[in-house]
This record gives structure tokens, sequence and C-alpha cells, in this order.
């Protein structure tokens, strides 16, 4: 059996709409004579509709002012007004009974499961199941209302927002709701001074406390202040959304208005608003049980009665159920969305650039063991701000490289473009894409190790004349205009309370999957209030994991299930980001478990989420590249799945066209029709909006003509099969179908690729981690202690830097006192440089240093050697050489390298040495390892942990000998060899005593559970930082030198053992 990387998990969703699709060639026939005939008799039958009960509440459901526009479908007294109603009510019929995308009463979805055989009959209208609920900016409407009532808060329980963090003196939120109501483009975030008072407020409200016993606490603890200024204090803080109430609806819970009702059930002093509450719920209720088609006038006396109490654009949110248990799809189906998922992963050149560049500047500012507190981090004054793109609040920073496709995704795009121009040659309207064509697609890839994501979702269509068509093997599979999402489940989110408790079992099966395919870290479900009430609605569903990140409103898991987003700290492993509690010592993956967009979310919420994704291989879809500016793009077909029907696009030029009004377009269109072969049946798309056309009746080319005339382009695709060619049905008919499938990947498949990493498992928990303070990090500014510079310019002349000019300063400036020690690295930022930093003694200031530098980087500048100089803050990279204590001992240890590098260099630069400085590098490598107490064996095991590879054998075998000769007390070796490393032995000692007194702290303060980085770790580090120095910035040639330092100890073990 063929073994795919992704598993399809054991149930589905289906989507359809309430109509059958028999609707749809009823209402626009065109065998009924000419054209004034044929739209004669369309609008009789949208005015027929237009009185339909089931309709008619559908329409109340999504549109209500089109509803109260029905009146002037059959008014030709007024054609102006009757042509907006016919258009708007024929785009609603064609989307109830073609579009299968849930919303409101228009469509509606229950789930399946896999078997042998299919069952896809539904069950008829008169059994769907109706939930309706207050829209959220409804109800955020009613918190804010509520909550500016002094005497109402008093009654409540209020804690502190978990979003707090502090800068220097000022406590600041990133992130406030404003119960809903920030205008786009506002700035959400608040600070207030962080006063001792401040700090007791927070310390006593880390859990839910009444608000007035919160403020008789403070007047106990500060004696001298009036209870009345202390109670100011505190509403000026819950105003300010540093105290958030316990009213808050958490958006981890499907019904926020029994949570509000609940909460203000003991208040007293609103009764009357708590009766409306109760009425509106008991209202609500008795209407969720009306079948469709009887709730019309019931739903128009629940929004006046609503209205009344708050205004808001929408007061209802309304989804359906069509509560059929029984839907059944065959294996093969399952076989084949496995296929495709393995496909579009394997093909997938996606990348998100702007978190790319995020991480390369964030390792430039914190190097790379450095974990950075989250809050602090996308503060804009204190760390780094958003990545670029990121646009609540809009982000300063820009992108640092240009939009250029990926090389693996241009080698596809030209490969698509080279069958596309054939396909266009023979005249063809299909690409069907071969193994063959595929494995070309892949050798444009990347080479290297890479992991798949940990989950996914493919939305399809079936299409299939019946389904024992599809228990034949006899159906296409065609991808969705929306193709899918990054996460198993997040499609069902907001749906999960219409399912039943079967379903939930089942829907566990994701989080248990995919905490599986990283058992270490923590799983968490983010529960964030939008700054927009209505999108709000989006995000409401049941929690399923087992931790969970508040963002705006309150927890609804108990606390020893809570993170904090103040808890977080972000870091970086092999170039991508982490996430990590700090309190528990745990890497967390933060999930969302809804489809709103991350782009339109506070920048902390996309970030916190693009962050758990980084490092992936996520599956995107299969384009044509630059192609798609063509009037036309072929279908792309895969077996039996189509991949991307064919596309039509049209444009229109007003400031250019010849063709200006109607009849002129029509005929335009027309025209286009006939030369680019356009079908009967297509779909009009903008995103993943979508509306059935009939090209041959007049109303829909109208349409076309109208959308051509206010956005200048319609975008056209191919309705794959005959209309009404779908195995889905009831009794009443045929029914348009969309199947979200939930796909996990395979760990066994997964581990072929890449070796994950497994995250810290020590939980070091604290019984409450400060929201508002972090450990303060080293920093030294200029005029202290360390002196720092960055000498741009030597791009060529690096090595003649460092053996000579560097080396003789450093020594000068020891002697005379200046400076204590000195070191350097290469670097480049782009801009190739070198990096100095100086270590001054206590009584010479920066000040002081400053004209003995100014004068060394003049002469260096005279002298061509630099071009521009820049002083700059130094902030030592603690945490990567294990922690304060050590990193005195690590900067002496990076002296002493350094003057060994400037020696080893000038070595090799006046031809002292035969040595290639490669080998020179190889030799430097074990030796660093024997000052670090690896000898022989333990050196071998150390290096091959890493690099137990055959790479670059055939390189090493030439010099083998070379190596035991050097290496082996009893090898013979040739004068001239002997006195090189008489030489270089020498030289190496230079640093001996360092590198040993850091090694020996370094003992100590892991067995006082002090360190902050793992040995292994730590000596790579420094390994790397020596070969920085000496060979500059070549990771490929590092690896090299790393492997043949592997191979050189594992010959001298070899020979060891045999003698």
């Amino acid at each position: 059996m063929e073994e795919h990387l992704y598993k399809t998990l054991d149930f589905f969703m289906l989507r359809t709409p309430v109509l059958p699709m028999e609707e749809f060639g009823k209402c626009f026939l065109t065998n009924v004579g000419e054209t004034e005939g044929i739209r004669r008799v369309a609008i009789n039958r949208l005015t027929e509709l237009s009185r339909n009960p089931f309709i008619r509440e559908a329409l109340a459901a999504s549109s209500p002012t089109l509803l109260e526009s029905l009146v002037h479908i059959s008014d030709q007294d007024n054609p102006r007004k009757q042509e907006q109603v016919i258009k708007s009510f024929m785009r609603y019929i064609t989307r109830m009974a073609t579009r299968p995308t849930p919303f409101g009463l228009l469509s509606g979805v229950t789930y399946g499961k896999f078997g042998e055989q299919s069952q896809l009959i539904l069950q008829e209208p008169d059994m769907y199941r109706k939930r309706a609920r207050p829209d959220m900016e409804w109800l955020m409407k009613a918190v804010e209302m509520v909550t500016s009532s002094k005497e109402v808060v008093r009654q409540l329980r209020v804690q502190r927002n978990t979003l707090i963090y502090r800068q220097g003196n000022r406590a600041k939120i990133p992130y406030t709701t404003r119960c809903g109501s920030i205008v786009g483009g506002e700035d959400q975030s608040v600070s207030v001074r962080a006063t001792q008072v401040f700090d007791c407020v927070m310390e006593a409200s880390s859990t839910l406390i009444p608000y007035q016993e919160l403020v008789n606490h403070l007047h106990k603890t500060f004696e001298r202040a009036d209870i009345e200024t202390i109670d100011r204090y505190v509403w000026q803080l819950f105003e300010q959304e540093f105290l958030i109430s316990e009213l808050i609806p958490p958006t981890t819970t499907t019904e926020p208005l029994d949570h509000i009702r609940s909460v203000l059930k003991l208040v007293t002093g609103i009764d009357e608003l708590k009766e409306n509450f109760n009425n509106i719920a008991d209202t609500i209720n008795k209407y969720n049980r009306l079948p469709i088609g009887q709730g019309e006038d019931s739903l128009e006396h629940l929004r006046r009665k609503m209205g009344k109490m708050f205004s808001a654009k929408s007061s209802l949110q309304i989804d359906l159920s069509l509560e059929d248990r029984g839907v059944v799809l065959p294996q093969c189906i399952r076989k084949d969305v496995e296929c495709v998922a393995e496909l579009l992963t394997k093909l997938s050149s996606r990348e998100n650039r702007p978190l790319d560049e995020f991480c390369v500047e964030f390792l430039e500012k914190y190097g790379p063991y450095r974990e950075v507190p989250l809050l602090e981090l996308l503060d804009e004054d204190t760390g780094m701000g958003a990545p670029a793109g990121y646009k609540h609040p809009l982000s300063n920073r820009t992108r640092l490289q240009n939009m250029s496709p990926s090389q693996s995704r241009s080698h596809q795009e030209k490969l698509l473009f080279q069958w596309f121009v054939s396909c266009i040659h023979e005249g063809k309207h299909e690409v069907v894409l071969t193994d063959a064509m595929i494995d070309a697609m892949l050798k444009g890839q990347k080479s290297g190790k890479w992991l798949a994501a940990p989950s996914m979702e493919l939305f399809f269509q079936l299409v299939a004349p019946d389904q024992q068509a599809v228990d034949r093997g006899e159906y296409i599979l065609l991808l969705a205009p929306n193709q899918g999402s990054d996460g198993a489940g997040k499609t069902f989110g907001r749906f999960l309370d219409l399912f039943d408790e079967p379903f939930t079992d089942m829907f566990s099966s994701i989080q248990s999957e995919e905490q599986r395919l990283q058992p270490e870290k923590l799983l968490a479900g983010i529960s964030y209030l939008p700054s927009s009430g209505r999108s709000a609605n989006v995000v409401l569903t049941k929690h399923t994991r087992p931790y969970e990140i508040a963002i705006g409103t309150n927890h609804t898991l108990p606390k020893e299930q809570q993170i904090h987003v103040s808890d977080l700290a972000v870091g970086v492993r092999n170039d991508h980001f982490y996430l990590k509690s700090i309190s528990r010592n745990r890497e967390v993956i933060a999930r969302a478990g809804h489809m709103l967009n991350a782009e339109l979310t506070p920048n902390i919420h996309r970030f916190l989420l693009e962050v758990s994704e980084d490092g992936y291989r996520h599956w995107s879809s299969m384009e044509w590249g630059f192609a798609t500016h063509a009037p036309f793009t072929p279908r792309l077909r895969y077996k039996h799945v189509i991949l991307n029907p064919a596309t039509w696009r049209m444009t229109w030029d007003a400031a250019t066209s010849l063709s200006k009004d109607m009849i002129d377009l029509e005929n335009l269109v027309c025209q286009f029709q006939k030369e680019w072969n356009l079908p009967r049946y297509v779909y009009m798309i903008e995103l993943d909006n979508r509306i059935l056309l009939d090209m041959n009746h007049p109303l829909h080319v109208e349409q076309v003509c109208r959308d051509l005339q206010s956005k200048g382009k319609v975008t056209l695709i191919e309705h794959i099969g005959e209309v009404g060619e779908t195995p889905v049905s009831r009794h009443s008919g045929r029914l348009a179908a969309e199947f979200v499938f939930p796909c996990i990947r395979k760990q066994a498949v997964a581990t072929n690729h890449f070796e994950e990493e497994v995250a810290a498992t020590l939980d070091r928990r604290h019984e409450d981690t400060s929201c508002l303070s972090s450990e303060a990090t080293c920093t030294y500014l200029p005029g202290g202690p360390w002196f720092y510079a960055k000498l741009y310019g030597m791009n060529s002349r690096q090595d003649e830097f460092i053996g000579g000019y560097w080396d003789e300063f450093v020594r000068k400036h020891q002697e005379d006192g200046n400076i204590l020690q000195g070191y350097f690295i290469r670097y480049a930022d782009p801009d190739k440089h070198i990096r100095v930093r100086f270590k001054l003694p206590e009584f010479l200031e920066g000040n002081l240093f400053l004209p003995v530098f100014h004068q060394w980087t003049e002469m260096l500048l005279n002298e061509g050697m630099i071009s521009r100089v820049v002083i700059d803050t130094y902030e030592p990279e603690v945490e990567r050489y294990g922690g304060k204590k050590l990193m005195m001992w690590a900067e002496r240890m990076f002296s002493c390298d350094s003057e060994v590098t400037a020696k080893l260099v000038r070595l090799i630069r006046f031809n002292q040495t035969s040595l290639q400085k490669d080998v020179i590098a190889i030799l430097s490598v074990i030796n660093l390892l024997y000052q670090f107490g690896y000898y022989k064996e333990d050196a071998f095991q150390f290096l091959n942990r890493q690099f137990d590879l055959k790479d670059y054998l055939k390189d090493f075998r030439k010099e083998r000998k070379f190596f035991l000769q050097w290496m082996a007390s009893d090898q013979e070796m040739t004068a001239s060899t002997a006195s090189s490393r008489e030489s270089i032995e020498n030289i190496f000692y230079a640093r001996k005593e360092a590198v040993e007194q850091y090694n020996y702290i370094l003992h100590e303060q892991e067995r006082e559970g002090g360190a902050t980085n793992t040995r292994e770790d730590i000596i790579y580090s420094v390994i790397h930082m020596h070969l920085n120095r000496l060979i500059g910035i070549d990771r490929d040639r590092e690896r090299k030198i790393m492997i043949m330092a592997r191979h050189a100890m594992n010959s001298l073990v070899q020979y060891r053992g045999n003698r």
C-alpha cells in the first residue's frame, strides 16, 4: 500500500446550499424565446420566489434590507430600483442553489465519515436546525453599556490584563478591545506610570477578585490615601483595560449571552436589563425551534426588540445545521485527498518573507541564543516592533528584499509556462500532470531537510452523476476556489456546537494526533476577542486544547492550564522562531480554532500564530505564475483531481475603450466568449466568492458587464461537469456540495524528511510569574566599561587587518594599560565588516579611550583599510554562553582566541607554514575540544553526534596520513610538518588557560543548575565563533571543516584501537 505524507482523519465536513441546483435551471430558462422573453420569464420566476416563505426567512437572516426592497421587484414604474433589486435578488437565489459556503440560512453544514459505500442522500429542509445567537457586535455593546456603570462594576470581579508588560517606569498594554468598538487603524495600545500602588493592584488582581474588595485592600495597604482617591485610580485602570471584568465573554464559549446572564445573576440595580436579556434568550430559543419558512415575522420582532436595547449594524448571527449524521464517503476518496495533500506540500514554495527577514534582524540584534519576552520584542521602543506588513497597528518596518519569487517557484513557473504554451498551441483546455512532470517540478526544490506542517484542511467539490458512480471510482475531485486552511479543525470551529457528542469525540483526535507529533510541546488555543465586534462571530468556538492563551478576554480553563502572553518568550533555533513559556520552561504552540484571517487581527495575535507555524513547509495551491496575466489559462489536472479549473480573465478600461454603453459591453463579452471558447456555464469569482452564470442568459451577461464596468476586470472559471452533476442530493433535487477534509501529518513519514527538535522537558513552574518584569539583560552604552565599534570597507583586506593592524593595536594598548581585553568577529548586515569590542580599565572612561581609537581608525581610513566606523551599544549574548556568571570568562576567552586567530592569520599570510588555512582550522577545532577536556574518543563522539556523515570522505582520505602524523605521537613526520606543528601548537597554547578557566566555571554552573544553555551548544558556539574569526562567514566551508575534524578523530580512534 502506498504511504503518504498525511493521513485524512476519519471525519469530514459537508456543506451544501439550501436550494437544489434544479432551481437555478428553473429560474434562468433560455429556451423560451428571444432575449426579452427570456428576461421576462426569469423576472417572473424571481418574483414568484420572492414570495416563498422559506427564501424570505433566509433573506431576513442574511440581508434584511434586501428583503424590504423585494416590493420593488415588479415595480415597472421605477425601472432603476427594479433593476437593482433583481440584480441583488438574483445573486442571492443563485447563491442559495449553487454555493455551499456557510452563510446564515443560505447554506448549512453537517459531518460525515468514511465507509465502504457512499451515502449522500440528505434529509429534507424541514429537518434542518437553526442556531441563532446575539451578534457579538450587539453583545459587546451590551458589555460596554453595563460596565460603564461603576455601581455595576463594584459588584463584579476583575483581574489584571495578561498583556501587561513593563517599559522602564511605565506599564503598557499593546492591545485593547474597547468592547469591540475600535475603528480600523487606531492605536490600540495604552500605558500608565508603574507606581508602587499600580504594582499592588496588579499583585492583588492576579486572579479574579471582587472590585470593591480590591479597593478596600488598597485602602488598607495605603492608609494615608482616602478611599475616594483609591477608587478613582482603580476605576481609571479598569477603563484603560489594565483590569478586565468577568463580564467579558471568552471566545472559547459558544453561548456568550448565557455567560453574561450568569455573571449578572446576582448583580442588583439592573433588574430591567436582566429581564430583557432573559426575554431575548427565550425569544431566540423559540425562533431556533421554528422550521425554516415560519420564522420571518419572529426574526423581525426579535431584531426590533434587540435594537431597542442596543444599537448595532447586526444584532443576530445565524448558522444552519443540516442535521444529517449518516453521510458516508468511500475510502478511495480519503486516499485521493492524502495524495493531493502530499503533492501540494512537496511542490510548495510558499514563504513568509517578512517573518524570515524579521528573524534575520532578530539574530542581528539579540544573537541566536537569546530568548526575548514576546511583549518586549513587539514593542517598537524596547524591542523590534512587528514584522513588515503587520497592520494592527501598522508596522514601521519595510521589506529588506525584493518580491521576486523563490528559485524553486521560478523553476516551477518556467515548466508550467512551457506546458501552458504547448496546451494553447494544440488548442486544448487542459494540462494533465504526469508523475514525470511532477518529478521535473520537484527538481527545482531547495535541497536539504524539511518538515511538513503538522496538519491542514483541503476543500473539494465532488463531481459524479450519482453516489453509485462514486463507489465505482467514476468521479472527479475539484479543489474549491478557497482550497483549504493551515490547521485541521479550523473550518469546524465556529460550528462545533451544531454537531453531536459522537462528533466531539472524533474531533478530539486532532489534538491527540498533533500532540503525538510534538509530545514535549504545550499546545494552546488562543481565546481572542477582536477589536471589531462582528469579527468575534467567526472566532466563537469550543475549547479543544489542553492550554489556553487569552488575548483581551477571560480564560475558560483553570489557572494551571492558562498561559499568559506576558509569560511567553521568543527565541530562534535553526533560523526559525519558537515560543516558550518562561514559567514552565517548555515550548508553546499557539493554535487558532477558527478561520478569521490572521492578517486582520492584532499584531500580537498574528505573530503568535505565525511563529508557531515557522519552520514548517506549508501546502500551497498550484498557480500558473506569470501566465495568470493571460486572458486564458487551461485546466490543471492530476489523475482525476482538478487542481485548477480553466480560467478566463476579461479586462475593460473605461478611459481607453471604445465600448462605452451596456450594449457595447455586451458585444465585447460576446466577442470574448467566441474568441476564447468560453463555455456556457461558468463561475464569476472574486477571491473566494463565486456565483454561477449561464452565459446564454441575458441577465447573467448583464451581470458580467456591470462588474466589468464597475471593477474593470472579471475572472471566470469553468463549471466542471453538467449543471446538477453532483452525487449529493435529497428527494427534492441535486445539491451543490463542498467537502472539508482535515489531514494530519504521519510521524513515520515526517521523520524521513527531518528530525524534529524536542523542547525542554523541565517543567519549572512558579506560583505566579510577574506579568510586569523580565530579567535585566547586560547592556553597555558607549562611554562605559565596554567600547564597541563596527569597521566597514575592508571586504578583501580583512585578513590583512586581523594579522597586522588588529594584533598590533591590541598588544600595544594592553601594554600601555588602555585596554584590558579586545576581541573581534566578522559580520555582514549585509555589508561585510569587522566588529571590535574592547574592555576598558575602570579608571579609563570611554571618552578617554575615544581619542586613542580615533587616532587608530583615522590611520586605517587614510591607508584605505576602512571606509566608515559605527560606534554602537554592546549587548553580550549572555544566554548563549551560559549566563551572567560565565559571560566575563567567555569574553576573556574570546580575547585570547582573537589573539590566536591573528597569529594564525599572520602565519599563513607570510607563508611561515605550508599548511592551508582550512587544514589549520581543522586542527584548531580539535585543539579547542582538547582544551575543553574532550580527548580522542570523547572528541570523536562529540563531533559524531552532530556530523555522523559520509560527506567529504574522498577529500579526507587524501589528508588522512597527515592528520594521523599530527595527532598520533608515535607517527613519524617530515621536518617541515614538525616545524609547523611546533609553531601552531604554541599559538594554540595562548588560549589554553582561558578556555580551561571558562570550562571550570561552566562545570560549576551546571552543578548549581545556573547554566542557561547546554554544554554542547556552548562549545559549538565557541567553535563557530572561532571559525568565524579564522575563515570568515561561510557556513558550507565551516560545515566541511567540522566534518573533516570528525573524520580525523574517527581515524585516530580507529588507529589507537588497532594498535
